[in-house]
């Protein structure tokens, strides 16, 4: 039982010293930097995604916002064939074309 209050005592302590100290939230909102989409990266990342060992040497393109955008292309890619091979299994089952 003693263990038991110990513990509770202790996660509130370290509850309540994590929100001991306040964060300016305004100054983090104005220093952000808003995210942009790079068309090309997207596309390259979408069209590269089988090639992934090799396309990761693309990360070291320093253009602004490329990177992050070839990530969302990978992601894309993949979305893309799991849709693709969930419809084609589907159709499969239900015979559609024949």
């Amino acid at each position: 039982m003693k263990k038991i209050i110990l513990l509770c005592l202790f996660g509130c302590l370290s509850v309540i010293a994590f929100a001991a100290f306040p964060v300016d939230t305004q100054a983090l909102i104005a220093d952000a930097d808003k995210f942009k989409l790079d068309w090309w990266g997207f596309i390259i990342g979408i069209l590269t995604l089988v090639l992934l060992p090799y396309s990761l040497l693309l990360l070291f393109i320093r253009k602004k916002n490329f990177r992050g955008s070839l990530a969302w292309g990978w992601l894309a890619g993949l979305v893309l064939i799991i849709l693709i091979a969930v419809l084609s299994f589907s159709l499969d089952e239900f015979n559609f074309l024949y």
